[in-house]
């Protein structure tokens, strides 16, 4: 399932469909941005054809790793995983983020990597769609679950490792290893999915590092159940293809993708 039955509520219900038709008008000037996207987006498709990528996510597992070998991969980092860099010593190759609170809150930090970007089209006012490094992406809540064509669109689902994972299809990928994929979140204030809330603690003990979302910023409960969903999906359409996706995370929860250990894969 989706979604849990006692998960559901008007509440959420309401906002699902407020999202939806909040979309409509960026569909519309995204139709019009044809020529961008084609030029942008289609220089990606199939560019790493049969070959390998990390896709490092921000989970606190990240502390727990020994980064360093990231300098001699391919790799996509999510949304403010750039924090890590000049900690853990390494920097990706590409950034997704499509969720509009982290694009909204963290823009500026974000407009100034010296990479590629694929950005969520909706937030596209807080971004220089003149940088060429900036690649928008439309989110689809409608029609295939897996986006293979993201110079149209991808499918949002819950989580934006599902979002990387339909661009690292488009790329060409045969093989994707996951790290720091933790799935597993603590919240004080609420475990229903999908809420928004403003942050209280001192230390966000979510992710890598604890000004990840820091005191006073905004923030949506994670919704475990449609990730996994959506994982299962992405997972059946990789290995249609021929492809494999492996969760190498340090004590991952997620029970999905084969696991596997990122030193085997390296050595």
């Amino acid at each position: 399932m989706r979604i849990r039955l006692n998960e559901i509520n008007l509440n959420r219900i309401y906002k699902a469909i407020l999202r939806r038709f909040k979309s409509i008008p960026h569909r519309f000037l995204w139709s019009l941005n044809k020529n961008m996207r084609k030029e942008r987006m289609g220089s990606f498709k199939n560019k790493y054809e049969g070959e390998r990528c990390i896709l490092v996510a921000n989970g606190p597992s990240l502390k727990k790793m020994n980064l360093s070998f990231l300098k001699d991969e391919i790799s996509f980092g999510l949304n403010r995983i750039y924090l890590a860099y000049d900690d853990m010593g390494f920097k990706n190759d590409y950034l997704v983020s499509i969720n509009s609170l982290v694009l909204s809150q963290f823009c500026k930090e974000i407009e100034n990597l010296n990479m590629p970007k694929f950005l969520n089209w909706e937030s596209r006012k807080f971004f220089n769609k003149k940088n060429t490094n900036t690649n928008f992406i439309y989110r689809r809540f409608f029609g295939k679950k897996f986006g293979k064509n993201p110079i149209d669109s991808l499918n949002p689902a819950a989580t934006v490792t599902y979002a990387a994972l339909q661009i690292i299809y488009f790329m060409g990928f045969k093989e994707v290893l996951i790290i720091g994929m933790d799935h597993n979140f603590s919240t004080k204030q609420s475990n229903t999915p999908n809420k928004l809330e403003i942050r209280d603690e001192e230390e966000d003990v979510n992710h890598f590092h604890p000004n990840y979302f820091p005191k006073g910023s905004k923030w949506e409960t994670p919704d475990l159940t449609s990730s996994e969903y959506f994982y299962r999906i992405a997972r059946k359409e990789f290995e249609k293809d021929n492809r494999r996706i492996f969760d190498c995370t340090v004590e991952g929860k997620c029970q999905v993708f084969e696991k596997g250990d990122i030193k085997d894969f390296l050595s």
